[in-house]
């Protein structure tokens, strides 16, 4: 079976992390090597740790920004297993947060190294604009699949809005902004436009007021 670097990738509340970790646990239960990770971006749940919203938990390696992803699995191959159990497999988590060098580093791992990588992660911010982890996978990676869930009004969620404490959308800011549910909401393009336009019009009234 070919070695591949695979990109799985939905909104927030759409599994993505709940699929990597039970993911990891068959991986587990089959005697099978896995490496999992996660950049340190993330800081939602503590170091070294990666939550579901279900309440699953495992520790894992935190990325650095600076890290060398290819270096870093080649070490954790050759000195922390032994010659006779070797990775089979590397679990990414939060990869919007790596770097486009990072990813080309992962498919390094894939095709020098010879070990199957998962990336599990967002597509895009809250402008609907791609992150540079994510651009970079959808250019590399050689299977890509779309993890869905559904909008409010039924509709497949494709926006991850930026919310503020009043419910209002945020359309401007940081790319990174690091947060639940108190921040984010899943939604379609068609709900996030309408919410758009709903402040719009709410700016409007208050200034002709």
């Amino acid at each position: 079976m070919s070695k591949k670097l695979y990109f799985y990738y939905g909104t927030m509340a759409s599994a993505k992390t709940l699929r990597l970790l039970t993911t990891a646990y068959n991986f587990e239960e089959n005697n099978i090597k896995i490496m999992v990770m996660k950049p340190s971006q993330d800081t939602r749940d503590g170091d070294g740790v990666i939550k579901s919203r279900v309440g699953l938990v495992r520790k894992c390696t935190m990325i650095q920004p600076d890290a060398d992803l290819f270096l870093a699995v080649e070490h954790y191959n050759t000195q922390m297993l032994s010659r006779f159990s070797k990775l089979e497999w590397v679990l990414v988590d939060e990869a919007q947060f790596l770097s486009e060098k990072q990813v080309d580093q992962l498919a390094k791992v894939v095709d020098v190294l010879g070990i199957s990588v998962m990336c599990y992660g967002l597509r895009t911010d809250f402008q609907s604009h791609l992150f540079p982890g994510s651009k970079r996978l959808l250019e590399l990676a050689d299977e890509i699949n779309e993890v869905k869930a559904s909008c409010k009004c039924g509709r497949k969620t494709n926006i991850n809005a930026r919310i503020d404490k009043n419910g209002h959308v945020i359309t401007a800011g940081d790319q990174v902004m690091v947060g639940g549910d108190d921040l984010y909401r899943p939604l379609c393009r068609k709900c996030w436009y309408e919410l758009i336009n709903k402040k719009e019009k709410d700016r409007e009234i208050s200034v002709k007021d």
